[in-house]
């Protein structure tokens, strides 16, 4: 082992005497210019200052710097390129930890380098780093996923690919950058429980070997029910935030108006359950939510899970029921189509003419067939009948009589007149009058 290290050493050592006995068959170093790279010891994809001192500006050339033999994009971040002292920027591009040679000077139409400086930088492996953005997210949501490091999976360009996937193996999305770097959204599938989800992530050319591992948080927020009218008491429950120490739901209007908040509750193994009740002042509409956050609420975006609530109109008062005591003008039995409300027969006193036709019966309906013509036919007949026969016996009626009282269903002929009712509406059964018709009646005892 100790000898690897050597040889490794010694080729490192090579590498770099190479590079610097190419540098030196060009034309010789300025003398007084000094290159300074600020930080010293880098890794793959950091961005480095290199301060240039007592620099002879190249006129109609073109400043060049070089890592190694390759010329490198900079940017200009103090002084003036045509002026002896100036300082730019760039990004280290991939390399393998070790010593490497960044050059300036100026570069001829030719394409040749007259280099005027040249200074040793350290290229470290930069760590794996992988972490979601937010951390905790709703099953279905969607989170960002930021990498640096990822060396492995860099091309000599500079492009990095990245495979993100669950930890079961099911791909959530292929994410591309510069340098091993990279930020890409992923969605964490939904119905996912209450709890970390983790996300690792690979490099394609090595499917299966995951490099790296992080976690997201899936939270859970349960509204029962999830729409009500004013003055109506919401149950909120919730799973997944161990993060906070206490809770608090908010009802809210085009999310930002808060309407109604519930009192501080602690979650106990990360789940927890309160109320919040909707306002009277709550106008029904749509555009409400109820959100879940750690209490005190830290920053503008404190909520860590959301769902969507209605606001319902409260239902209108039911119209009032019919009394069950029918008025003069009393419906049929629903045996029969039709009704004719017929009034009392000649033969038979009236209500205001007689004190004792509070003991009689009189006919006030009739229901003929299903046609209007047939049901006015019957009325007059029914009319004829009565002048006829006059007022109905007792026994005649104890006969043909069929009761009603109110809702309730058939009760026996033998009707007892209770004191204090306003009426009792009864139905004759059908019978067969001296022309042979079938008759149908429906009188009322007052």
């Amino acid at each position: 082992m100790e000898s690897l290290r050597c040889l490794s050493s010694g080729l490192a050592a090579l590498s770099a005497a190479l590079v610097a006995v190419a540098l030196s068959a060009s034309p010789a170093l300025a003398a007084g210019t000094v290159l300074t790279p600020s930080p010293q010891t880098v890794v793959v994809g950091e961005t480095i200052d290199v301060s240039v001192t007592g620099f002879k500006p190249c006129g109609s050339e073109n400043l060049a710097v070089l890592w190694g033999q390759s010329p490198l994009s900079y940017g200009l971040v103090a002084g003036s390129l045509t002026a002896n002292d100036f300082t730019v920027d760039f990004v280290v591009p991939p390399a393998p930890a070790g010593s490497h040679l960044i050059a300036a000077g100026c570069q001829a139409a030719d394409g040749e380098y007259a280099l005027q400086q040249r200074v040793l930088v350290k290229v470290v492996a930069a760590a794996l780093a992988l972490a979601p953005s937010p951390q905790n997210v709703q099953a279905g949501g969607r989170v960002t996923m930021t990498g640096s490091g990822f060396i492995q999976c860099t091309d000599p360009a500079g492009s990095t690919t990245v495979e993100l996937s669950s930890a079961t193996g099911t791909p959530l999305a292929t994410a591309s950058g510069l340098n091993g770097a990279f930020e890409q959204a992923i969605t964490v599938p939904p119905g996912t429980a209450a709890g970390p989800y983790p996300v690792t992530a690979q490099c394609p050319a090595q499917p299966g070997s995951a490099l790296i591992s992080a976690n997201v948080y899936v939270v859970t927020l349960t509204l029962k029910p999830s729409s009500g009218i004013p003055g109506k008491t919401i149950s909120v429950a919730g799973a997944g935030y161990t993060q906070c120490r206490e809770m608090q739901v908010q009802l809210l209007q085009d999310t930002t108006q808060a309407m109604a908040t519930s009192s501080p509750v602690v979650p106990v193994n990360g789940s927890f359950t309160t109320e919040v009740t909707i306002p009277s002042s709550a106008a029904p509409g749509t555009d409400y939510q109820v959100d879940a956050g750690c209490y005190p609420a830290a920053g503008s975006s404190a909520a860590i899970a959301v769902e969507p609530f209605v606001v319902r109109s409260p239902a209108r008062s039911a119209s009032p029921t019919p009394s069950s005591t029918p008025s003069s003008s009393t419906s049929p039995s629903p045996a029969h189509s039709g009704t004719t409300t017929s009034p009392s027969s000649p033969g038979s006193p009236s209500p205001q003419s007689s004190p004792h036709t509070s003991h009689l019966w009189a006919p006030v309906a009739l229901v003929g067939g299903t046609g209007a013509g047939l049901a006015l036919a019957a009325l007059f007949l029914v009319r004829g009948l009565s002048m006829i026969h006059g007022k109905r016996g007792r026994g005649w009626v104890s006969k043909h009589l069929r009761v009603v009282a109110g809702s309730a269903g058939p009760l026996s002929a033998d009707v007892e007149h209770r004191p204090g009712a306003a009426s009792v509406s009864v139905g004759l059964q059908p019978h067969s009058d001296q022309l042979g018709h079938q008759q149908y009646e429906e009188v009322r005892a007052q």
